[in-house]
């Protein structure tokens, strides 16, 4: 049983270093790289998409994958980008990279559905490949069910991920960026601005070198000449001062801007990050997360704070519009890793485990779960208070006595929507990508 502690709590930022995985792909040490198989219907043909991508340092070559025809289907056609083959046999399709350059995307075959009593097709694929650590590995099924609705959808996709936070202690607001290239370039004239929100002063900005940090009198603003790709630095800081008449939300948005340089590249490209809302005069720790990275705005989280509340952390999470009237097929979790070790507890993304809060929006109830990894499954399911209407933010208290009170609490949170009128099923929203900016609740 979960007691509770008369203990103040206050929401920290701590740099832990993590490494990420990305939710919905074969991932970890083994298989070396990331597969994916997405599949739509459509005027009676299953069009199958396939993408692999490396996660190792070292090269793979003769990549093979074997997918065999699903059953009660016909072969139509099948295609590869330059450098990969794609061949049937009348059994199975088969792809052939001699040599992988990071990744294989726009592979994939079709297939016409013969069986007009069949509702469910499932495909997997077999996959070797030579390299310093030559192997095979079997991936699981891929089903679609044909009688759903195709969900057509792409997401966005930006080489700068820009991630945003900020602590706010009473008057005082940090606001936090993590920008870090995940694009296959090098991105130059890199710039980063954050407009101050009104109301505020303007106290510092600060950036590692070989960043500049500035302030135009209107928005801090950070430049670098060359951004290499997979770069990692501490934050980008600014520092604020709020005066007490001040409105009881403040709304900012750091935007960034870039040049590229090669061939089939926009010359310039641009993005943002999601709305940073902080509630002044608090003790509160917020992060964003980018708009449209799912399809229906109604559980597209666009941030969570957490602060103290008498004997809990209140952890409330913004959707981009309302999530609708109790009884929609929405949830949103939080997964606490209370020792920061993405080895122990149940793996979920960059973390592993121990406590998984859930926020139905079917019930608009909220509970805790607590990992065995000894039965391995959640166990202990008590009921916390939770508060959601039909409006776009949901609250859950957790309890102070599950939080550490001298160590940091990492974490992460999700967004689902359970519907089962879509294949594929409409993806999961991940808000914490970046393992510094979730590193942390804690008590002094």
């Amino acid at each position: 049983m979960i007691g509770q502690q008369n203990k103040k709590w206050i929401v920290g930022l701590f740099v832990v270093v993590a490494t990420i995985f990305w939710p919905g792909y074969a991932q970890a040490q083994w298989p070396p790289f990331n597969f994916n198989i997405d599949s739509i219907f459509d005027n009676g043909k299953i069009i199958y998409r396939l993408e692999l991508s490396e996660t190792v340092g070292w090269p793979m070559a003769d990549v093979i994958f074997k997918v065999p025809l699903p059953a009660g289907t016909r072969y139509v056609e099948s295609g590869a980008p330059d450098g990969t083959t794609a061949n049937f046999d009348g059994a199975e399709i088969t792809f052939l990279t001699p040599t992988l350059h990071g990744s294989l995307k726009d592979a994939y075959f079709i297939v016409e559905v013969i069986d007009p009593a069949k509702t469910e097709y499932a495909a997997h694929a077999w996959i070797s490949w030579k390299g310093e650590v030559p192997g095979d590995f079997l991936t699981d099924d891929s089903v679609i069910d044909i009688t759903r609705t195709p969900l057509v959808w792409d997401k966005p996709w930006s080489r700068l991920r820009l991630e945003a936070g900020a602590v706010v202690n009473g008057n005082e607001i940090t606001y936090l960026l993590y920008p870090v290239n995940t694009g296959g370039r090098r991105m130059w004239d890199l710039s980063i601005n954050l407009p101050l929100p009104a109301g505020v002063t303007f106290v510092s900005a600060e950036a590692p070198p070989p960043f500049t940090a500035g302030f135009d009198g209107q928005q801090a603003v950070f430049f670098i000449n060359e951004l290499e790709r997979g770069v990692r630095v501490d934050p980008l800081q600014v520092k604020v001062t709020v005066a007490e008449n001040t409105s009881p939300f403040l709304v900012t948005q750091a935007t960034a801007g870039w040049t590229n340089v090669g061939n089939n590249v926009d010359p310039q490209e641009f993005t943002k990050t999601g709305e940073i809302i902080v509630q002044p005069q608090t003790t509160q720790y917020v992060v964003a997360d980018s708009i449209g990275d799912v399809p229906f705005a109604s559980y597209d989280l666009t941030g969570i704070t957490f602060q103290q509340d008498g004997e809990a952390v209140k952890a409330t999470f913004y959707t981009a519009e309302p999530m609708g009237a109790v009884g929609q097929p929405i949830e949103h979790y939080l997964y606490l890793d209370s020792d920061c070790n993405a080895d122990t507890g149940k793996p979920r993304g960059n973390r592993g485990a121990e406590y998984w809060v859930r926020y139905r929006h079917q019930s608009g109830r909220g509970y805790i779960y607590t990992w065995d990894p000894a039965q391995s499954a959640w166990t202990n399911r008590q009921q916390i208070p939770a508060y959601g209407d039909s409006g776009n933010a949901a609250s859950v208290w957790v309890p102070a006595a599950v939080i550490p009170a001298e160590t940091a609490m990492c974490w992460l949170a999700v967004s689902r929507n359970l519907t089962d009128e879509y294949h594929p099923v409409p993806p999961v929203d991940w808000l914490g990508r970046d393992a510094r900016l979730t590193a942390g609740l804690t008590a002094p």
